[in-house]
């Protein structure tokens, strides 16, 4: 440590501290975010898929869950986005269960899945259909880890919204490259940056 400390090395410390510490901690919030948002995607679709009482709700599950939940960031148009980003990224299986394990939060994990009956563990379940379910990576997709933890969880929503793959998977990859705020992402996509290149 440095004995020698003026008025201005001392404002300036401060300044360098705060923006690196606060920008590490936004980073961790997003990824926890980015975590939430799969989790919450995969538990819709596994519901949808093998829920026992599914049919119950049917089309307005959604509606009927976020009622439920009556949770803030978790009304039916954030429960749809979640369940679009899971349906569009589940290859992200893996890192997100390493994120939330490596983070001690694998409790939330070990929550029963759809069937009550199912000894599986999630952790064990997500792994299985994360290796079987994902086909090896093409050249022209942006690995796992990129997507993760270099996209905010509100990149990956928008990114989810965009049909073609390569079409994504390019604007994935700028997105990265350029540090696109999700706004600048928006206005390269409506100006259709991606057929212009």
């Amino acid at each position: 440590m440095d004995n020698n400390l003026n008025f201005d090395s001392l404002v300036g410390r401060i300044n360098l501290i705060q923006d690196a510490l606060q920008a590490q901690a936004a980073h961790a919030v997003n990824l926890s975010l980015t975590a939430r948002n799969w989790l919450v995607g995969y538990y819709i679709v596994e519901y949808e898929q093998h829920g026992e009482d599914r049919a119950k709700y049917g089309e307005n599950l959604l509606k009927k869950l976020a009622k439920s939940l009556n949770r803030r960031g978790l009304g039916e148009r954030r429960l749809y986005e979640y369940r679009l980003t899971y349906q569009v990224y589940p290859q992200l299986g893996s890192i997100v269960l390493e994120y939330v394990i490596k983070n001690g939060q694998d409790e939330i994990l070990r929550l029963p899945t759809a069937k009550s009956d199912d000894s599986i563990s999630l952790v064990e379940k997500l792994r299985l259909s994360t290796a079987i379910s994902v086909t090896p990576q093409e050249d022209w997709q942006t690995s796992n880890n990129s997507l993760f933890y270099k996209l905010s969880a509100t990149h990956l929503i928008y990114l989810s919204n965009i049909d073609n793959d390569l079409k994504r998977a390019f604007y994935e990859q700028e997105a990265i490259r350029g540090c696109w705020t999700v706004t600048e992402l928006d206005r390269q996509v409506s100006s259709q940056y991606y057929e212009h290149d």
